[in-house]
Parts: C-alpha cells; sequence; structure tokens
C-alpha cells in the first residue's frame, strides 16, 4: 500500500474535502469469533474513490493505500488455505457504516488530515478530521488501533 507517493500520503490527502458514504473493518475471524477490537479500516468517498489504512509487516509503519481492501484468501478454495483459516482463522471485510460508532461518519466530509511519523518519515498514524469529530488510525505492535472522536 504505500506507493512511491510518500508512504501513501497522496492517497491520504485525496481524502480532504470528500464526503464519507461507507465504511468497511477488517476483523480477525476464528470460527465463530470475531476480534472487533483492532484491524484495518476503509472509507469510500462520494466520489468511488477509496482510502484504505492498515498496519504495516514491520508492526510499526502505517500503510495508506487508495485500493479497496482485497481478501488474500479469496476465493478460498486451496486446501492449505482451507485448513489454515480453519485452524488460524483471517481477517474477513465487515460493512459497519451503520454500526455504531461508525454510523456517525456518513455523510461527514473530510475537512483535513495529519500525519504522525516515525523517526525516518514513514507514517506511523493518521488522523482524519469530520468538523469537530475526529478518525484516528495508529499502527502499534502489528494491530491497527482505530479511535474515533464524535462531534
Amino acid at each position: 500500500m504505500s506507493d512511491n507517493d510518500e508512504y501513501g500520503r497522496t492517497a491520504l490527502n485525496a481524502a480532504v474535502d470528500a464526503t464519507i458514504v461507507a465504511v468497511r473493518r477488517m476483523f480477525y475471524v476464528l470460527g465463530d469469533d470475531v476480534d472487533r477490537s483492532e484491524g484495518p479500516i476503509e472509507f469510500t468517498f462520494h466520489d468511488g474513490s477509496t482510502l484504505l489504512l492498515d498496519a504495516g509487516v514491520d508492526g510499526a509503519e502505517l500503510r495508506i493505500g487508495a485500493t479497496p481492501w482485497r481478501d488474500p484468501f479469496e476465493p478460498l478454495v486451496d486446501p492449505v488455505n482451507i485448513e489454515y483459516v480453519a485452524d488460524s482463522g483471517k481477517y474477513t471485510a465487515f460493512d459497519v457504516t451503520d454500526e455504531p460508532p461508525y454510523d456517525a461518519l456518513a455523510g461527514r466530509r473530510v475537512d483535513a488530515v495529519s500525519v504522525l511519523p516515525l523517526p525516518d518519515g514513514r507514517p506511523r498514524a493518521a488522523t482524519l478530521y469530520l468538523g469537530e469529530g475526529m478518525v484516528k488510525a495508529e499502527s502499534i505492535a502489528d494491530e491497527l488501533i482505530v479511535t474515533l472522536v464524535s462531534a
């Protein structure tokens, strides 16, 4: 996801002045258990563009992208992958647009964005400012922690 555009900042900056129409979270699912405490977040905007925020593979970097999240296990047909998913689980996308607290985001315009960098300049966290509210996504120890502050 970190493109040659200064770690996805082009995709992040493109969200400014865009209106959120849908939100997806990717939560870890193992059997019937869904861990909703962390996972990537994806915004779809009124113009059809997408902003995806995810923890980087090094556990420190925030990965920023402009393409929708794709399940790397789909289609789930390989017997090795089927066994792995059954034993270990996988991230699964959930449309959370109509679920609290995400339902407060639909229809909101992104007024500004900011990035909290790591010492080497790669992003560690990003914040979308939505009027008096905000959404912060932060990569902490291999997990993406999302904090919502409503207006």
